[in-house]
């Protein structure tokens, strides 16, 4: 998965676990930057504000670049949602735009419904993505032909408190693509970009899931987590393995360190570092 899917979902998943703490609304704003031993790279901001105890506005922006072979791609993530909640029910839709004009983009609409209980939660999503590929033919190589193609995805988060200081999690999504992407002609241009979990090959999947717990120390928290996504260019399955410790930094303040682990049956092992740094108020 890449950086900038990964980004909107942490977003979402801090944004459940607090949100019971600043329910008059508020604000959380984000800083966040990641690197990977693929030569990866990528920074994020993101914010959200509550208009009121039950509407908020939320906005995501992240630029990635991601080396593969000879050259890199950078991709940008521009994303907007507005979540409206009815008691321990709500609504949430969101427009976003991904990816790199000159090979891979796509414009995406997502719309979840969820449940959002004293010791549990659960959401599911629906989700549009409008893709984008830009490619010269091997006979012509100053022509540049566009195949567009699109995949509708479908998915389910949870979250349950086994005991005061311990929560689990899980989440899952799956797509159907309107073309068999891995026999698409020139596409072979994208697999020299699966090395790194911040490339474009892995925001194009047939699925993933993800589990892992969450373990509180008072105003400090440890996540574990363990996740499997499968790329729809190559169909390459990569396991990986998070370890996230998030703890405050002043009164309004939290920062985050992430390391994860990658491993992918076609190129091996990659290990990623990610710096989150949340300002929060109400």
């Amino acid at each position: 998965m890449s950086f900038s899917r990964k980004a909107h979902i942490l977003l979402a998943c801090y944004w459940l676990l607090i949100t019971p703490a600043y329910a008059d609304g508020g604000y959380l704003l984000g800083l966040s930057g990641e690197v990977d031993t693929s030569d990866g790279r990528a920074v994020a901001a993101f914010a959200n504000y509550g208009f009121t105890d039950s509407s908020w506005l939320s906005s995501t922006v992240v630029k990635t670049t991601a080396g593969g072979g000879v050259t890199d791609f950078d991709t940008i993530l521009v994303d907007l949602g507005f979540e409206q909640s009815f008691g321990k029910f709500g609504l949430r839709i969101g427009v976003a735009y991904w990816g790199d004009e000159d090979l891979l983009d796509s414009n995406d609409v997502t719309a979840a419904a969820f449940y959002r209980g004293d010791t549990a939660a659960l959401t599911l999503t629906v989700e549009r993505r409008d893709f984008d590929f830009v490619f010269s033919s091997l006979l012509a190589p100053d022509l540049r032909r566009t195949t567009e193609f699109s995949a509708d995805g479908i998915g389910l988060s949870g979250r349950v408190d086994v005991t005061k200081n311990v929560s689990l999690f899980a989440n899952g999504m799956t797509y159907e693509y309107s073309r068999n992407i891995r026999i698409q002609q020139r596409i072979d241009l994208l697999r020299d970009f699966a090395r790194s979990r911040l490339n474009l090959v892995n925001s194009l999947i047939d699925h993933r899931v993800s589990v892992g717990s969450s373990f509180h120390f008072g105003n400090r928290s440890v996540d574990v987590s363990v996740s499997n996504w499968q790329t729809a260019v190559d169909g390459s399955d990569v396991n990986s393995l998070a370890i996230s410790y998030i703890a405050p930094s002043s009164p309004r303040s939290d920062l985050e360190l992430r390391v994860a682990y990658d491993d992918s049956e076609d190129f091996g092992g990659t290990y990623a570092l990610s710096v989150s740094f949340y300002l929060f108020g109400g």
